[in-house]
């Protein structure tokens, strides 16, 4: 399934900058950049890898495009395993489009969305589990996204499954000689009871991976936050004391915030996905009972429910209604009572179930933050984690597998062979993780999703 043909991108964003750089990659890469560059040192004929080399870069008319700095690198130490040119030109979306169509000309195809790292992965570069680290480690918003997908870049969850693999292929191994020398002893280290243990072990590996999913998650996409409470107690004031900014407007008036306000925040390695509400009453208002009704979408779509209560008042019997609904739909909630710079101190009753601040002073917004994270952030992830629903499916195949396969043995009456298509059904699953066992589509599916000259 590798193209042939040689493929050139623009990798680096289309908008005014210092550099921009044009890959291009392929057994016509050295070919084509000799026809549109001129180097300074003539050492350049040589084409020894992993050089730079200055030079001014010019069309087919011979007019002078731009002076760049050009890398060659020889495949197969380059990132697509192919030989590879980098031309760094200055950082003009005009300058870049016309070096690119130049290149084109000389033979070159424009690369699609991925295709030089799907080239790198075709040409055993990286396994898919590190391929799609990189779209991570582009995507990363935070510390610890940034560095777990640097872990799996690196290849961390390549390793872990490896090793799960190969301790399934010795099993395998066994059945299968079993089956064809029926007459030979049984080895010690192969009886039912040991391969039982074996693949316990096997469980015990799977379900932590399985269990960092949701975790994993949380770190790489973030939390649906959602912001409710009755009109006018300060649920757009919190907002913008959390984006430190003004994006919600304040009034006087209940009722305000009429429609949705979505934005991002950063809470150490948290991300929250928050969405300022309408706030829910009775009320004869067209727009702002539609305001009230997306209230009740997001609020079913939420991760975590951040309730205002207005501490002047406390919980009122509205609040309470909607405790109820919170906990009988199983939602992650924080009860915030704000506006304690308007009561006596004596008022204020610590509890480990209402934080109390106020949007406006900034009094408790640091409780409150710590109270979220001691919320999702229970336990420490190791190098590698799943935050892939493609790992996490194929992890539940090879589960069901293996599930599957101790049922059996523990019967007694299954034979060798159906043993074995278990356990071949479990490895095929963890292969689909690494890009082992993988299709066109399945690439298609992964690559597109990828910025193009990626």
């Amino acid at each position: 399934m590798l193209k042939e043909y040689t493929i050139a991108n623009i990798i680096t964003p289309l908008i005014e900058c210092g550099i921009g750089i044009i890959r291009i990659s392929g057994k016509q890469a050295f070919e084509i950049i000799d026809e549109i560059f001129n180097a300074y040192n003539p050492a350049f004929k040589q084409k020894e890898s992993h050089k730079a080399f200055l030079g001014t870069i010019h069309n087919s008319n011979g007019s002078k495009l731009d002076e760049a700095l050009v890398l060659i690198m020889k495949g197969p130490h380059s990132f697509t395993g192919e030989n590879t040119v980098e031309i760094h030109c200055h950082g003009n979306p005009f300058i870049l489009k016309e070096v690119l169509k130049e290149i084109l000309k000389q033979g070159a195809t424009k690369s699609e969305a991925g295709e030089f790292t799907r080239r790198a992965f075709l040409n055993g570069k990286l396994d898919l589990t590190q391929s799609e680290a990189i779209l991570d480690t582009i995507q990363a918003n935070n510390q610890k996204a940034l560095s777990l997908s640097l872990n799996q870049l690196e290849g961390s969850l390549k390793n872990k499954i490896g090793l799960l693999k190969e301790d399934l292929i010795s099993i395998i191994a066994y059945l299968e000689a079993s089956i064809d020398f029926p007459d030979d002893e049984i080895e010690e280290s192969y009886t039912n009871d040991v391969i039982n243990s074996r693949v316990n072990k096997l469980l015990d590996e799977i379900n932590k991976l399985l269990k960092s999913y949701s975790q994993g998650k949380i770190i790489k996409d973030g939390i649906m936050t959602v912001l409710i409470g009755r009109p006018n107690v300060g649920k757009s004031s919190l907002l913008n004391n959390l984006l430190n900014e003004d994006r919600a407007i304040i009034t006087h008036l209940p009722g305000t915030t009429r429609d949705a306000i979505e934005e991002q925040i950063n809470i150490g390695d948290l991300i929250l996905n928050i969405v300022d509400t309408a706030g829910f009453r009775e009320t004869e208002d067209i727009i702002e009972k539609i305001g009230i009704k997306k209230t009740y979408n997001y609020i079913d779509i939420a991760q975590l429910i951040l309730f205002l209560v207005d501490a002047r008042q406390g919980l009122t019997s509205d609040d309470h209604l909607m405790i109820n609904h919170l906990n009988q739909i199983g939602k992650n909630f924080i009860i915030i009572m704000n506006k304690v710079d308007l009561i006596k101190k004596e008022n204020i009753k610590s509890s480990n179930d209402i934080i109390y601040i106020s949007a406006k002073e900034g009094t408790g917004i640091e409780g409150l933050k710590s109270a979220i994270k001691d919320l999702f952030i229970k336990d420490e992830i190791e190098d590698y984690y799943i935050s892939n629903l493609r790992y996490y499916e194929c992890l539940v195949k090879a589960k069901e597998a293996l599930d599957v396969f101790q049922e059996s043995i523990a019967s007694e009456i299954v034979p060798a062979d159906l043993l074995a298509i278990d356990l071949k059904d479990a490895y095929i699953a963890l292969a689909a993780i690494t890009g082992d066992d993988f299709t066109e589509d399945l690439l298609d599916n992964i690559f597109s999703k990828f910025c193009i000259g990626k």
